[in-house]
Order: structure tokens, then sequence, then C-alpha cells
């Protein structure tokens, strides 16, 4: 989107509407605002005696946490994705090999039937 398609969305959290601009779609927009809401409730219905600041905080450290352990985790999967693209190269080019192994076998088997099947009527006809 552009600057001109920037959705303005009105949201409430912890009993405060808020307007926020975005160029996101205004669904995504509430969404984020509802999960950043029932992470503030949860806060404070855990302990009643936090203020609303001490709940928002404690909830932006619960979403920072979760982000973190995400992007750890995200990158745990990067990197065995980046793995096994490195043994699926390794196994291919094994495959190939085997590939062409298992041909050039063909091939000889092939050719020494055919030698078989000449030696076998050479013999038939040195019996005669």
């Amino acid at each position: 989107m552009t600057v001109e398609e920037r959705v303005k969305t009105v949201v409430k959290i912890n009993n405060a509407e808020y307007t926020i601009v975005s160029t996101a779609p205004e669904e995504y927009v509430r969404s984020v605002s509802y999960y950043v809401d029932k992470k503030i409730r949860e806060m404070a219905e855990h302990d009643r005696r936090l203020s609303t600041s001490m709940a928002a905080v404690l909830a932006c450290v619960n979403i920072a946490d979760e982000l973190f352990q995400l992007k750890d985790e995200n990158a745990d999967m990067s990197k065995r994705l980046v793995e096994l693209a490195d043994e699926a190269g390794e196994n291919k080019l094994l495959l190939d090999k085997r590939t062409a192994e298992n041909t050039k076998l063909t091939n000889e088997n092939q050719a020494l039937r055919i030698s078989i099947a000449r030696l076998e009527t050479e013999l038939k006809h040195a019996k005669k």
C-alpha cells in the first residue's frame, strides 16, 4: 500500500479507545489490538494490585518474550532447512552417481547377454 492507502482503525485496548493508522488491513489491526488487549487483561486479572501501566508493561514483556522465542524457533527452523537442502543436494549427487553406475552396469549386462547368446550359437554350430 502507498501512503494514500493508510487506513484509520479505532480499537479498544484495556477500556481505552485508540485510533491506529496503518497500511495493514483493518482486520489485521483489529486482531493485533485484540491480542494486546487480551494480554493486558490477563496480567491485570492475574494480579489485581497492578496499575494499568504495570499491566501494560508486563503484557509487553510477555509479548516480547513470545516474539523472541518465535524468532529463535524461526532461526532454528531456517538452519534446519539449510541443512536439509544441503543433504538433499548431496543425496541428488549420490542418486545421479548411482543412476550413472546403474546405466553403465545395465549396458554391460546387455553386452554380456549378447556375447552369451553369440557364444551359445557358436557352440551349437560347433557341435554339429
